[in-house]
């Protein structure tokens, strides 16, 4: 499956993913007292607390946890590994943590200072995640997960820049005539040629192997990057130009999404591998998620009514958690079993102990009662209160999760056996 394997030398630091990965409670938690309190204004768009929201989920949750995903998968996948990954992971996190709360306090205070302040923390973070990671990706070694992961970083890396110029202008209170095109591209580089992107090509490796599924298509490896790379340079390039028909480039990666799902829905239904698995549960749901939301974007630019442009953001974030979610529940007992087991360990877990399955079930019905209250909230925006608390109840079992599954991986560390190997006799 892999170009390689995987040894103790290449793989980063067990602390080093799960830094990222621990940090998704707190900023969670953080989105879902918001939920709580301010359930008509975060519903309503371009208001301060739904921009802090957003940012709050977008940057706190799903990119910090992409971001730690992919200090790992590069080191397999790409086979050149993350050159000082303890140091750079700290550097990234830090300067990421400290730009998300900016940002959101920025939003929620309308203080100028702290735009500054969050343009110059995020644009470093992001823009130097992209810098390190993205030279690695060009080598010896070469495949269509790896082409995906370029776009991505990439992607996040022009996302992050125009986020610094939308900062600026909120510090400033002047926005320029382009300010529109760049809200709109800010938007579509980060959801699809981030987001979307990254998930795709982590599952054209995933899928397959976890999952035992045939593999998808050539023709939809060599040219779903390409559509998707031509798509969004002609619909940013249109935003500027104020050019018509702006739409066709949204129905186009509708399109290749859709085909996603489909391909993606069949693979799993066809798995070899028929043992059940929660985390098919996540990929299934997440799938449905962007269904609905691309059915939803399609009906907004049809009618224009602003309910249908909530709901496509409200699905594509559940769409990008439940990926998540279910991909965690796979890789934090995959390094814990790993590291343990490289190290010599004789206690060394099997992967289902260290989260086992009642608690990934729990935390797939959270995300069910959540969401559901979630699109409720489009009706009654009070729905929004009860999203939070089931939220709020999901980010605090995935933290036990994370938790319980540390702990155990230390006290292996610090009190477990390991295997003597005597050198050979003479």
């Amino acid at each position: 499956m892999f170009n390689q394997g995987l040894s103790l030398d290449q793989a980063p630091p067990i602390a080093v993913v799960l830094r990222f990965f621990l940090s998704l409670p707190f900023f969670g938690t953080l989105l879902a007292i918001l939920m709580i309190l301010y359930p008509h204004e975060i519903i309503t768009p371009s208001h301060p607390v739904s921009l802090a929201a957003i940012h709050l989920f977008f940057l706190g949750v799903i990119t910090m946890s992409m971001i730690g995903a992919l200090f790992q998968m590069q080191s397999v996948l790409g086979g050149r590994p993350i050159p000082a990954p303890g140091g750079n992971a700290l550097i990234i996190h830090t300067f990421l943590t400290a730009g998300v709360l900016s940002l959101c306090s920025a939003f929620l205070f309308t203080l100028a200072p702290l735009f500054i302040l969050a343009a110059v923390l995020l644009g470093a973070a992001l823009i130097y995640t992209a810098n390190l990671i993205l030279p690695l990706l060009f080598g010896e070694i070469t495949h269509d997960t790896l082409r995906g992961m370029r776009l991505s970083l990439i992607s996040l890396a022009i996302t992050a820049l125009f986020g610094i110029v939308m900062a600026s202008s909120y510090a400033n209170n002047s926005f320029s005539p382009s300010y529109d095109a760049i809200r709109t591209s800010h938007y579509s580089l980060g959801l699809i040629g981030w987001i979307a992107t990254l998930i795709i090509a982590v599952a054209f490796q995933v899928v397959e192997m976890f999952y035992v599924t045939s593999p998808y298509s050539l023709w939809c490896k060599r040219n779903g990057f390409r559509i998707i790379t031509a798509s969004l340079a002609l619909k940013i390039l249109w935003l500027f130009l104020e050019l018509p028909y702006v739409w066709v480039f949204d129905g186009i990666l509708a399109a290749l999404l859709f085909g996603f799902i489909a391909t993606t829905v069949r693979r799993l239904r066809e798995r070899k591998r028929r043992v059940s698995d929660v985390s098919i549960w996540f990929w299934a749901f997440g799938l449905l998620m962007l269904c609905v939301s691309l059915i939803s974007h399609l009906l907004y630019l049809i009618t224009s009514l602003q309910t249908f442009e909530i709901a496509a953001l409200l699905g594509f974030g559940t769409f990008a958690l439940s990926i998540i979610l279910g991909m965690i529940g796979k890789i934090v007992p995959f390094l814990v079993w790993f590291h343990l087991n490289a190290a010599g360990y004789m206690e060394t877990p099997i992967m289902s102990n260290v989260i086992p399955a009642p608690r990934n079930k729990t935390l797939f019905i959270l995300l069910i009662a959540g969401s559901v209250s979630t699109f409720l909230a489009l009706l009654n925006p009070l729905f929004f209160r009860i999203a939070g608390i089931g939220m709020l109840a999901l980010f605090v079992v995935l933290g036990y999760n994370l938790i319980a599954a540390t702990r155990l991986y230390r006290h292996i560390r610090l009190s477990g056996k390991r295997f003597e190997f005597s050198p050979p006799q003479e």
